[in-house]
């Protein structure tokens, strides 16, 4: 299991109404907790979408995967947009476990989720 070092949290805001949240390293109960609060503190910016970047998170357990829950329940009640990125393996069936993929768009990369967005 990872330490609370062992992962990084960045939040990029590339336009006016989407924030990406960057995960990367392991997220396991100690870090979940950092999780949680930067992910609410985003969405009480108020952005249209968030975009809950998995791309280069090694692990998630699952009180990380429950602070996704929590987050998409509450974008869902908001009435904002979700997308997850991360790459099919581990982490997509960790996501499909939870039942998770199956209200929230997921998306292979970045770069995919972003694009959707425009798409749409």
């Amino acid at each position: 299991m990872g330490t609370k070092d062992d992962y990084r949290i960045s939040v990029l805001r590339p336009a006016d109404d989407l924030v990406v949240v960057q995960a990367s390293g392991e997220i396991d109960v100690r870090g979940s907790v950092t999780f949680r609060e930067r992910l609410f503190a985003v969405l009480d910016e108020q952005p249209a979408l968030m975009v809950v970047d998995l791309s280069d998170a090694d692990y998630v357990d699952t009180y990380a995967l429950s602070v996704l829950v929590d987050v998409a329940l509450r974008c869902r009640l908001e009435e904002r947009r979700l997308a997850i990125a991360c790459s099919e393996g581990r982490m997509r069936r960790a996501l499909a476990a939870t039942g998770l993929d199956q209200f929230v768009a997921t998306h292979a990369t970045l770069d995919e989720a972003l694009g959707q967005d425009a798409a749409s």
